[in-house]
């Protein structure tokens, strides 16, 4: 039978093998990463969503307008 716990164990173990995001699942709900969301966004929307992410969507929609 294997022991779950180990009472002479001082620190609690943790899978390391890569960064922490790896040794986590997927959420089931996430389906759409940001850029996908950005993308959905009207114009107004997207104009209060800081960081590069938004900037660079903005400016895709600059080039593709203009």
């Amino acid at each position: 039978m294997t022991k779950l716990h180990q009472d002479d164990q001082t620190e609690p173990c943790f899978i390391t093998d890569g960064a922490p995001s790896c040794d986590l699942p997927r959420p089931p709900h996430r389906t759409m990463n940001l850029q996908q969301i950005l993308a959905g966004l009207t114009n107004d929307e997207l104009a209060r969503w800081p960081g590069e992410l938004a900037d660079a969507e903005r400016e895709r929609r600059r080039k593709a307008g203009g």
